[in-house]
């Protein structure tokens, strides 16, 4: 490039490089361009990128001279470009990077077409490994899984590949090898002192082995890292996009086809937990599904944000592997899950840390899908002063006031709010409400018509036959930590609803 005339250019430093390849030429003015570029290729500047002080100016070549970039060009005479300092010149001669210099007057794009022209030869030989990557994917389409196909493409640039969520280290292809604790460790260190999102390459050390991590384009954080074969192999950046539009495709049809097993999933236990499934039906999907034998439970915790907040939920668990069945019924999330360590530590890991979860006792047989649910909701209520992850029932409710199962709360509620439940069945009173909201607002008479939206006398008429028929009075303390509780008591076990007079009675 040096002899070349029209080209106008010449060393300034790092001369001992000289017999270097240069496969590209690209302008680039960013702090760090080795996340940009490939090795083999020629860096150049107007000057903008180039730090001021000398310190950083040495780091600054002895980082091209790591990502193995050829040659570093800044055009000559311009105000943009700082003095370079002894530290740099030092630099580029140790590592032999050369530093040249480009006349003022011939622009970077004859620069980058000398190079082009003279390297067709390399550029036959991309072509050639995109087009077989291309090839191997439409002869294998359907016939080999994610996992076989990425290695076969890492086959292709002597790489082993790994296609990995960058923030929690797992692979989105359970069936991919196991990816090498330094590789994770490595790629969540890079992440952590980076303000800005992933590069175009991001070069790393796993161990003693060079690594090489590129951002996959999908609708959900993932991250290809290859690891060369051999420490000799470089693979080719524009082959590896190739690779990587390839793995964005896959990572696409996986989340498509894990919609469809969510959406199944909680129609399935839906109608489980509903009674309209019946167990001899829902056998041989849940076998499938990985949940087709004990020990099972049910789990709940409540989501706030409705719909949207975790709607990843289901991906996020295949990941780690875990079995599920996942239903939203707002403000509860509901979940079949494996009662093993593992599983319930990977829900866990997947829920927000400040949730609580409620969980029943063993399913055992599938009708009893809806009691579980019910108990579920009854650790999960009894939890609320409670701070541990998981919350049993029948084993870690806090309160020494709330009835300890189901069949105890049946009978409390019955005992106390009875009447008032068959009343309410009948014409439609909304009695059980306005006590629950005549209470929450310690009895203010005021606020609770405000709340209720109706006029103070119709609550004064509403409390009156509620103390009629349930033979307490509400300016009585003890009565009204019974109704209190036994409101509680409704709320907790899953009873209060449209099937609470139904369950009750």
């Amino acid at each position: 490039m040096v002899g070349i005339p029209d080209l106008r250019t010449w060393v300034h430093a790092g001369a001992g490089g000289l017999d270097r390849e240069i496969t590209w030429a690209h302008a680039n003015e960013l702090p760090d361009p080795t996340e940009w570029l490939d090795s083999g290729e020629l860096l150049m500047t107007t000057g903008l990128g180039v730090p001021k002080e000398p310190a950083a100016q040495k780091a600054y070549v002895e980082r091209l001279a790591e990502a193995g970039l050829s040659a570093l060009a800044i055009g000559h005479g311009m105000t943009t470009t700082p003095e370079l300092s002894a530290g740099m010149i030092k630099a580029a001669d140790e590592r032999s990077l050369p530093i040249l210099f480009t006349s003022y007057e011939v622009p970077f794009t004859a620069i980058a077409r000398a190079v082009a022209d003279a390297n067709q030869g390399e550029e036959r030989q991309r072509l050639a490994q995109a087009q077989q990557i291309y090839e191997m994917v439409r002869l294998t389409a359907g016939s080999v899984s994610s996992a076989e196909l990425i290695a076969r493409l890492g086959g292709i640039v002597g790489c082993q590949l790994y296609v990995l969520d960058p923030g929690r280290g797992l692979s989105l292809f359970p069936s991919n090898p196991t990816i090498p604790e330094e590789v994770i460790a490595a790629l969540k260190e890079a992440r952590k002192e980076r303000m800005e999102p992933m590069p175009a390459a991001l070069r790393m050390h796993a161990g003693s082995h060079a690594m090489i991590a590129l951002a996959v384009p999908t609708s959900r954080p993932a991250t290809m890292v290859a690891l060369p074969h051999s420490d000799n192999a470089k693979p080719d950046l524009s082959v590896m996009r190739h690779i990587t539009a390839v793995v964005a495709l896959e990572v696409e049809k996986q989340k498509v086809e894990r919609e469809r097993r969510r959406r199944l999933g909680s129609e399935l236990l839906a109608g489980i937990i509903d009674g309209r499934i019946p167990a001899e039906s829902a056998a041989q999907i849940l076998s499938e599904r990985g949940l087709g034998e004990e020990p099972r439970l049910i789990a709940t915790c409540v989501i706030d944000g409705g719909e949207a907040e975790h709607s990843d939920l289901h991906l996020r668990l295949e990941d780690r592997g875990v079995p599920h069945l996942l239903l939203r019924r707002a403000p509860l999330l509901i979940a079949l899950l494996p009662d093993t360590s593992e599983a319930l530590a990977g829900f866990r890991e997947e829920i927000d840390p400040t949730f609580t979860i409620g969980l029943s006792d063993p399913l055992g047989r599938v009708y009893r899908a809806s009691d579980a649910k019910r108990e579920a909701q009854w650790a999960l209520e009894g939890a609320q002063a409670n701070d541990a992850p998981f919350v049993r029932y029948g084993q870690d409710a806090p309160s020494p006031f709330l009835p300890r199962g189901l069949g105890e709360a049946e009978r409390i509620v019955r005992r106390v709010l009875g009447p008032i439940i068959d009343y309410d069945a009948a014409h439609d009173a909304r009695l059980l409400e306005s006590l629950r909201v005549f209470l929450e607002h310690n009895r203010s008479w005021q606020k609770a018509a405000m709340a209720l939206h109706v006029h103070k006398q119709t609550l004064v008429y509403r409390m009156r036959r509620v103390e009629e028929l349930s033979g307490r009075k509400l300016d009585r303390t003890e009565d009204v930590a019974e109704l209190w509780l036994a409101l509680r008591a409704a709320e907790a076990s899953g009873l209060w609803g449209s099937s609470f007079h139904a369950r009750v009675v």
